[in-house]
């Protein structure tokens, strides 16, 4: 069995066994009607405007009623029950519904949720829409998650947050912020928070549509960041009962801390910017995850492969600020990060430990898309235009070497074309024996460098 699967079954195995304990449901718990949709839809294919203000009471109240019935659908015994009893019976002529599937629940908010970005849907200016649809269902998931008796009811409120929060409405950031940021919340809630933040972070700002930003305000950007980077380098925010040493936890509790620590990578890469700002402070989120990919010695357990790959798709979103970036440092870790992925798959072929070719895929694309950000006038709504002599020599060189010669090898999955790791390695000795090397990130931020002491 992967470790992915491994790790997972480790995660809802509590859940599962819950579910087991209870005796059979009641057939009178009948399902929740579906609400008046008529005024959510005219809000949503309305095409400019907002909502006016003197309609705002009546569009909450529209929107309350239309979360209550997908929170009291994640609840109903026939999603988290029914497929284990074979005693559960629904009333004449209904069917249990489901999370997922062509007719379940995610399906039928896909037909309401608005997912800002060029080339959206009709609405061009749903920055109202997107926000009270948001804190409508954040606030009924997530009084699920914290209230709700039953362990597996939480997971899949949690699931459903997960699906919704693509639309980067702001309650989802705080949502994600709180329950990353308290040890206590469950691991295997935890690992559908990290995919909230993710889907929140990778959100188009509903009124820019064409800008290259996030969704929402500087301050709760910045609190949801600042927990994310938290998480990567606290093993006691990712599991709960850790000992107070991480270096003496057993091995299956490793594991677990490593799958959740490839979660949080996930989510902190989707940061559209190399560096965060509330207004006082500053975060450098390029910094934690050129970490991973440098297999920093105080990162316990050790990054692997998968996890030092989700680090270098990071580092490419990121945006550089206009000065004082070290883009030498960053493509240090972009291809150290490439070199502890792309090992495994060079050494033997037939290592089925990750989805090798899904991993090369993304990681192309993120090379490739990494190059026009380094362009201060580079349009989003335009990917192929950008100035090339803005690109860092250094930057371009790696694409070039490594897209065909270590990613669209492994991504071919022949066996007689070897993946070269020898260009990587060749490329980080270039960079580290370069008598002017520079290990600082970021200017004048001495505590952005990657000099790591050797682990005591």
């Amino acid at each position: 069995m992967s470790f992915a699967r491994s790790t997972a079954w480790t995660l809802l195995a509590a859940a599962g066994f819950a579910l087991l304990a209870h005796g059979p449901a009641r057939a009178q718990d009948a399902l929740p009607k579906k609400p008046n949709t008529a005024l959510l839809r005219d809000y949503r294919d309305q095409p400019r405007g907002g909502i006016p203000p003197t309609d705002l009471k009546a569009a909450r109240a529209s929107f309350a009623e239309f979360a209550t019935y997908f929170a009291d659908v994640v609840k109903h015994p026939a999603v988290w029950k029914a497929s284990l009893d074979v005693k559960f019976e629904l009333p004449k002529g209904e069917k249990a519904p489901t999370i997922e599937g062509p007719e379940g629940i995610l399906t039928e908010l896909d037909r309401f949720l608005i997912v800002p970005g060029p080339g959206g849907r009709l609405n061009l200016e749903p920055a109202d829409y997107v926000r009270e649809l948001g804190a409508a269902l954040d606030k009924e998931l997530r009084n699920l998650i914290d209230t709700h008796p039953e362990r597996i009811v939480k997971v899949n409120a949690a699931r459903v947050l997960a699906h919704v929060a693509r639309s980067g409405a702001p309650a989802h950031y705080v949502t994600a912020k709180e329950l990353l940021g308290e040890p206590n919340t469950p691991t295997e809630v935890k690992n559908y928070m990290f995919q909230v933040a993710a889907a929140a972070l990778s959100a188009f700002d509903p009124l820019e549509q064409k800008a290259r930003k996030h969704s929402v305000d500087p301050k709760t950007l910045f609190a949801l960041v600042k927990v994310l980077q938290d998480c990567v380098t606290t093993p006691s925010l990712l599991v709960t009962g850790l000992p107070a040493k991480i270096e003496d936890a057993p091995a299956d509790q490793l594991a677990v801390v490593a799958f959740m620590r490839r979660q949080a990578v996930r989510a902190l890469a989707q940061v559209k910017f190399a560096t965060i700002a509330d207004g006082k402070n500053q975060l450098y989120p390029a910094h934690t995850l050129a970490r991973v990919a440098l297999s920093d010695p105080a990162l316990v357990p050790a990054p692997g492969p998968a996890e030092c790959a989700e680090a270098v798709i990071g580092i490419c979103n990121m945006a550089p600020p206009p000065k004082g970036y070290n883009v030498d440092v960053a493509t240090e870790a972009v291809v150290a990060g490439l070199y502890t992925f792309a090992a495994p798959r060079a050494a033997n072929f037939t290592d089925r430990t990750l989805p090798w070719r899904n991993y090369a895929l993304r990681l192309g694309e993120a090379l490739y898309k990494w190059r026009p950000l380094f362009d201060q006038s580079y349009d989003i709504t335009k990917p192929t235009v950008y100035d090339p002599q803005s690109v860092p020599a250094l930057v371009e060189d790696v694409y070039k070497e490594a897209a065909p010669r270590v990613l669209a090898r492994i991504e071919k999955a022949d066996p007689a074309v070897n993946v070269d790791i020898n260009v990587l390695r060749e490329r980080l000795k270039l960079i580290r024996d370069n008598p002017k090397r520079n290990t600082t990130l970021f200017a004048g931020v001495p505590q952005t460098g990657v000099d790591f002491a050797p682990k005591k």
